[in-house]
């Protein structure tokens, strides 16, 4: 997939689908005085970014109390290079609620900088890990020798609001505590010193390669300078990158072990860490209680056309399309949507080739404090703390997650997949597969053996719960992912000519070339229509989005100089709806809020 800046933006907009709703920059608060600095928003997924709150859920927000905070906060431990200091002395926890009200996620993080003079010409911290949410601890750095440290601490409370609609309310607050001498040099004398960051493999994986991530070396200037050096079992020492990130290579089946040695003229300290890659579980089939039969999303409908779908994760409840407009699809909320707004579509709502429609149960796989599962460990049960990365861009509510903590992660899944099956959905949508993304985006160095690991498990897993389950973007890993998926949703490939497989042969994608639509490694969603199986005798379903706030596709029946040739909606359809292995296509508004619905081929 292309990873133009641009187009990055208008897809992370359109994956988090403006529930993700902004709030104010906090400002730190004075030690004395722990506030909150709150922002009523309304709706989550029902608005659009930045709209007010209504009357009725702002007057309920207004009898929300500030958080609860004892304590004053300081730092303690061992502040030297390499010495470990904690954050300690200050406790915040949620305010009392109003009864109406529900808490969605209480999460507590620290961010850690170093300081010239105390409190001044501070800049980043010289050993800060990704995962804030886990940093309560800090290693001190080399290169915070000299300087004094400086820990902010940030609570952050996520409120449901009573009333008719989903809004919820942010109230947030910060304290910050200066270290009361500067750092000390690590000890003359003493063996240099390291440690792995920001995530390891577990002891099992079915991922066939790691990176793997050091920090700096901690050591006395007097000592010289200490190098660090690397080998992947027993393979020959190499030399560590300057970016402390080292890459194992292609893994075989079995036990494997990294090895790091940091050195000076006072000795050398080795870290050791042991793994086995395991064989990747195999695809499972869908299957129901009492033999019932699963419900497989056709690439093509009862007419002989890409089936009708709409994609409404922007609304708190569904909007019916009738008449010419309906659709045999619904892909909405996993969390907001009901299980009587899902028997409802089921039993009463128009459809255009079915009986009546078929629903999919979105869900995120980054994390989300709007969530009523969002409370990071140890207040909450679903999120270690340590697999919280960086914030997703343009999200201040979303955070990616590192998919190597599987087992961690693993009660998250199994709860939130057998939700959308309590609530009767037909199918699942699993957003944010991609997160083997650059750890610049991410905070984790992950690749995509490791996203899938995590991917069979979870795909796997909604089979076993008896609902199918539709593969997302990623079209570099899409020629795997056919294999344990019933149909894929993919957004804007149109625009960049990456829908079909004869577009991308020879491009390199996520770690492989990708091969035309016969070939081993397709990287376009034509593979899935293509993909003919005993349940889905016309191929599996894809699903396409293309967006007006691109300004590309023109909405139909629109005319002028933009819109010829490839940005007319005739055009559009012609080229993804149309071929044999077409898609079900639809301009959409980006917020996917039910506010705009064109599909092809007439835009209805």
């Amino acid at each position: 997939m292309s990873r133009v800046a641009p187009r990055r933006a208008i897809l992370l907009v359109a994956s988090a689908a403006a529930l993700a709703v902004p709030v104010t920059a906090m400002g730190v608060l004075p030690q004395a005085a722990v506030a909150s600095a709150v922002r009523a928003v309304s709706g989550g997924k029902a608005v659009s970014a930045g709209k007010a709150v209504s009357a009725g859920a702002a007057g309920s927000a207004a009898t929300i109390r500030p958080l609860v905070a004892r304590g004053r906060l300081r730092i303690i431990g061992d502040l030297r290079d390499g010495g470990v200091v904690r954050a300690s002395g200050l406790a915040v926890g949620p305010a009392p609620l109003p009864s109406a009200d529900k808490l969605l996620s209480f999460e507590v993080g620290y961010t850690w900088r170093a300081c010239a003079t105390p409190g001044t010409r501070c800049t980043r911290a010289a050993d800060v890990t990704a995962t804030p949410f886990a940093a309560r601890r800090y290693r001190v750095g080399h290169a915070d020798t000299g300087k004094f440290l400086q820990v902010t601490e940030i609570a952050r409370e996520v409120v449901e609001i009573g009333g008719g609609s989903f809004s919820f309310r942010v109230l947030r607050s910060s304290v910050r505590s200066v270290s009361s001498r500067a750092v000390r040099q690590f000890a003359s004398g003493a063996r240099p010193a390291a440690e792995f960051v920001n995530g390891l493999p577990e002891r099992r994986t079915g991922s066939d390669e790691e990176y793997f991530q050091v920090s700096a070396p901690h050591y006395n200037a007097t000592d010289g300078t200490a190098v660090q050096g690397y080998r992947v079992d027993s393979g020959p020492w190499r030399a560590m990158p300057r970016s402390h990130v080292f890459f194992t290579g292609k893994l075989r089946l079995g036990r494997h072990r990294v090895t790091v040695r940091t050195s000076d003229r006072a000795g050398h300290t080795t870290l050791r860490l042991r793994w086995r890659v395991i064989r990747l579980p195999a695809p499972r089939p869908c299957a129901r209680p009492a033999g019932r039969a699963c419900w497989y999303p056709p690439h093509l409908d009862a007419k002989g056309h890409p089936m009708r779908w709409d994609w409404q994760i922007g609304r708190t409840k569904p909007l019916q399309r009738t008449g010419a407009r309906a659709v045999d699809l619904y892909d909405i909320d996993g969390f907001l949507t009901t299980g009587s707004e899902v028997r409802a579509i089921h039993t009463t709502w128009q459809a255009s080739t079915l009986p009546h429609p078929k629903v999919a149960c979105y869900l995120d796989l980054a994390w989300e404090d709007y969530r009523p599962d969002g409370s990071p460990e140890p207040l909450g049960s679903y999120f270690p703390a340590a697999a919280l990365g960086k914030i997703y861009f343009g999200f201040p509510e979303e955070r990616w997650v590192d998919f190597r903590q599987l087992n961690e992660l693993k009660p998250m899944l199994r709860e939130r997949i057998s939700m959308c099956a309590r609530k009767g959905f037909d199918s699942v949508e699993l957003d944010d597969i991609d997160n083997f993304d650059p750890a610049s985006t991410t905070g984790f160095h992950l690749t995509p053996g490791d996203a899938q690991n995590f991917l069979a498990y979870a795909f796997n897993l909604v089979h076993r719960y008896g609902m199918t389950v539709l593969w997302k973007n990623a079209p570099g890993l899409s020629w795997w992912g056919r294999r344990y998926t019933d149909g894929a949703v993919v957004e804007e490939c149109y625009i960049y000519d990456e829908c079909f497989a004869s577009s991308q042969i020879g491009s390199r994608q996520d770690g492989i070339t990708c091969s035309k639509l016969t070939g081993r490694t397709p990287c376009g969603w034509d593979d899935f229509a293509s993909d003919v199986t005993a349940h889905q005798p016309t191929g599996k379903w894809v699903g396409e989005a293309e967006y007006q706030q691109d300004g590309f596709v023109c909405s139909p029946g629109k005319h002028g100089q933009h819109c010829t040739g490839k940005h007319a909606f005739a055009s559009y359809c012609r080229s993804v709806y149309a071929p044999a292995n077409g898609f079900a296509a639809v301009k959409f508004s980006v917020n996917l809020d039910g506010t705009m619905f064109f599909p092809c081929p007439h835009g209805a």
